[in-house]
């Protein structure tokens, strides 16, 4: 039987997406539970494009959403690549052990520590009108569904941890 084994960086990056989707949806029904706008997470990601004008308008605006959702998943799948990049070299372990699965959630605590801590405030000054709570799990959801999915697609044996292209 044929088993699809992609290289380590499609998987992670695949992984990503899956992550980025899972985060966005979890983004959506949180932002009705906390009563804020559904569209803001995306509309702020924009502004790093387009300026304030991305969050003028309330409600669903077809460029900042789309613009801030191409944003988002596309870093959701760089980061996926760089989740691979660390478990191929930071931590070569097999997959049977569970490494990614735990991996996952560390590396979105630390992804959600950079972005919201370092970088968000200084080109997005509007990110904490995000509930810290709300961006904290979105990013744990992500990381943990970025390990699932990459252990599941790029699964390491004790044999292959000798053979990979560079070790």
């Amino acid at each position: 039987m044929y088993r699809w084994n992609p290289h380590p960086a499609l998987a992670g990056a695949l992984a990503g997406l899956a992550g980025g989707t899972a985060m966005l949806v979890l983004a959506a029904l949180l932002a009705m539970v906390l009563n804020q706008e559904r569209w803001l997470q995306l509309k702020l990601i924009a502004s790093l494009l387009l300026g304030a004008s991305a969050t003028a308008t309330s409600g669903f605006a077809a460029s900042p959403v789309l613009l801030g959702l191409a944003l988002h998943l596309g870093l959701a799948a760089l980061l996926g690549v760089l989740f691979a990049l660390l478990m191929q070299r930071a931590a070569a372990l097999p997959s049977s052990l569970g490494l990614p699965e735990v991996a996952g959630p560390l590396f979105g605590l630390l992804a959600w520590g950079i972005i919201y801590f370092a970088i968000a405030p200084l080109i997005v000054p509007g990110v904490l009108a995000i509930a810290t709570a709300s961006l904290l799990i979105q990013h744990l959801v992500y990381g943990a569904i970025t390990g699932l999915i990459y252990s599941v697609l790029h699964p390491q044996s004790y044999a292959q941890l000798g053979s990979e292209p560079g070790s």
